[in-house]
């Protein structure tokens, strides 16, 4: 199954007064608040109620810390007003409100950075690398905890204990970071150094959280026996300690070690403990994380029909809350308990939707590696942009340094100085000219990489799509052969002829385009008849037009002479044509044609659901955002328009396009005629 691990990250809290959590503290702690006889008792206890609940009930968490806001502010207590910004910004970025969190704790940040204090400094970073992670920006969050980390590791050299420091969590941070960044030999060492370091300070929580996450990277490299030993020494210490939150989310990873030993019985009793505990925190998702894994471990010990049940819960929390990896690993389970059952039709339909939620996983992925590429290079591109302003400052002050040595030295000299200067002054402003045009070719340059990045994207996702159609539509065939269903056999390879029309259509296009970009296309102008071109077109889509009970017809009644390439022409209608059958329901297709002093304008029409206003703007350009499934689901890469624009400009004419959406679309194609 594709699911992330529970990763386990840890906040650095100035609370000296923090116990573990214990259910018989809070009540007394609550009335304590409410019975308080001044304010600053009032402040006091409302801090202790937030570190009772700040990992396991956020949201009260939460309150506590405004309380604590609204109480310093009252007592106009600069310190306990950092305190309060400093808990809400941990709340917040707990709670998944990463950008209100990011705010409070910059502030944050600032005040302590004004007052010199290095300690709250360090903090402040690590909480800010945290957030950052929680939010998926893993560039800023490694800047953030390098720099805590570094700070903490200053303040163990001058004689801060290890303890205080807390160096262990945020190494530990920095292993978390490098995980998601799937940078497994990076996030190993780091672990191990976090374990080292939490024992040299005595922080058994710390060292059982590195331990946990050192664990899920052994389970990643099938080394789940090993994964298990550290885990379940670390649950030890979250059960003495009270922490919840990190109880619940190792509970859940030991179930896959017990997945990867094939132990189903120990897989069921630990899902069941991960489901109460996560419940008992209001954390839903590894609640629901818990229903895949028991679904898991009642196929394991062959239960199918509670499999089935424990799945259904776990796929309704991923369809309400678009958590594609829940809902991945809930409808793997239904299909093979289903399978396993003899009940093949429905295991077919969830397989097919299993595939439909990996495909779009695989796209989801492939959009965030391309964006992990993206930040790299612009933090590579600023790094380059500094050092050559650092470069130029320096050059401009050598050369202010010359003059004015000049100046004094040689006043007789003074209009050469000028003359100097004046040339100086003219070569910089071309170099600041150059720059600026070279920026702005870099600037388009990085637009047409990312166009290029997101197009391959798209072309990758829609030829895997084809091929997974055939593989599919393959083992069906073998089963209904067998089983001689010759009604079913026709229909399967009906199928695949349309996937093969569809397939051979996107394959001519990627042709056609790559022909253009590599400039190796020259269109050859000849006298062309339109009306015949039309006419063969319409005898290729007719049957498609059919099937979807849609009228194709052509209103050319004459020659249609045109001066223009007929293979670029053939290509540009074909693509207009389909385009139209594709998104036309119920109605018509009609290809008509006016002729002007100079020219045909032939227009291709259709009565389909119409083309958005916020389409329209960039209709001929390639780009993941314009493309959308036909009205009988069919794919398309959005490549089309774009050829039909560029091989009517390559044959002097002109493309254009008037839509009304739900009403129908026009497209005009003006050509030279003869």
């Amino acid at each position: 199954m594709r699911f992330k691990y529970g990763l386990i990250l840890l906040f650095n809290l100035w609370l000296p007064f923090l116990t573990d959590a214990q259910e018989d503290v809070i009540p007394k702690l609550r009335d304590q608040f409410s019975a308080a006889s001044n304010d600053t008792l009032r402040l006091n206890t409302a801090k202790q109620l937030f570190g009772q609940y700040v990992y396991t009930q956020v949201d009260s968490a939460i309150y506590f810390a405004e309380q604590v806001v609204a109480l310093a502010e009252k007592l106009k207590s600069k310190k306990e007003m950092l305190n309060g910004n400093n808990y809400l910004s941990v709340a917040l970025s707990i709670k998944g409100d990463y950008e209100k969190a990011a705010v409070y704790a910059e502030e944050t940040l600032r005040l302590h950075t004004e007052a010199g204090d290095s300690i709250n400094m360090a903090y402040t970073y690590n909480n800010l690398g945290l957030n950052y992670t929680y939010a998926g920006d893993y560039l800023k969050a490694s800047e953030n905890l390098i720099a805590a980390a570094r700070i903490k590791e200053a303040l163990v050299r001058n004689g801060t204990s290890s303890a205080d420091a807390d160096l262990a969590s945020t190494i530990m941070n920095l292993g978390v970071v490098y995980q998601n960044q799937l940078d497994t030999a990076q996030a190993k060492a780091y672990f191990e150094q976090a374990i080292e370091e939490a024992a040299k300070a005595g922080n058994d929580r710390v060292g059982a959280q590195s331990q946990l996450s050192l664990g899920n990277i052994l389970i990643e490299q099938g080394e789940s026996s090993e994964a298990l030993k550290m885990m379940l020494s670390a649950e030890a210490v979250f059960k003495t300690s009270g922490d919840l939150f990190s109880l619940g989310k190792l509970y859940n990873n030991i179930t896959l070690a017990y997945a990867g030993l094939e132990q189903g019985r120990e897989v069921v009793r630990y899902a069941n403990l991960a489901i109460e505990t996560n419940r008992q925190i209001g954390n839903q998702y590894s609640e629901a994380l818990g229903f895949v894994y028991l679904g898991l471990g009642y196929i394991k010990t062959r239960q199918y029909r509670q499999a089935i049940r424990e799945s259904n819960k776990a796929l309704i929390y991923g369809e309400e809350n678009e958590a594609n990896d829940i809902r991945l690993g809930a409808l793997k389970n239904l299909y093979e308990a289903y399978e396993a059952l003899g009940d093949y039709k429905k295991a077919f339909d969830f397989s097919l939707r299993f595939k439909e939620v990996d495909e779009l996983i695989f796209a989801e992925e492939r959009a965030e590696q391309i964006e992990r590429l993206s930040a790299a290079y612009e933090a590579d591109k600023r790094e380059i942009e500094i050092d050559n302003l650092n470069k130029e400052a320096e050059l401009q002050s050598l050369e202010l340094s010359k003059a004015n040595s000049e100046r004094k030295l040689l006043l007789t000299l003074l209009l050469s100085v000028l003359i100097i200067l004046s040339l100086l002054m003219y070569l910089y402003r071309k170099i600041v000219l150059n720059k600026r045009l070279l920026g702005a070719k870099n600037d388009e340059l990085e637009s047409l990489n990312k166009t290029k990045d997101r197009f391959f994207a798209i072309v990758a996702h829609d030829l895997r799509g084809h091929i997974a159609a055939f593989q599919g539509t393959g083992r069906l065939l073998k089963h209904f052969s067998a089983k001689n269903d010759q009604e079913k056999i026709e229909k399967i390879t009906s199928e695949i002829d349309n996937n093969a029309g569809n397939l051979s259509h996107l394959l001519d296009n990627l042709l056609h385009w790559s022909m253009e970009q590599l400039h190796g296309y020259k269109p050859k102008p000849e006298r062309v008849n339109v009306a015949e071109v039309i006419d063969e077109l319409i005898s290729i889509y007719l049957p498609l037009a059919k099937v979807k009970g849609l009228t194709l017809r052509s209103e050319l009644t004459e020659d249609v002479l045109v001066v223009a390439d007929r293979d670029s022409l053939f290509l540009i209608f074909r693509n207009l044509i389909a385009n139209a059958l594709k998104f036309t329901e119920d109605g018509e297709v009609i290809i008509t044609g006016e002729r002007t002093e100079k020219q045909w304008r032939i227009a291709v029409c259709d009565t389909g659901i119409g083309i958005p206003e916020i389409l329209q703007a960039k209709l001929f350009a390639i780009g993941e955002e314009k493309i959308r499934r036909g009205t009988a689901n069919e794919k398309g890469t959005g490549l089309g328009l774009n050829l039909a624009f560029e091989f009517s400009r390559m044959n002097e004419g002109i493309l254009e396009c008037e839509s009304t959406e739900g009403q129908g679309t026009c497209f005009y194609v003006t050509l030279p005629h003869v």
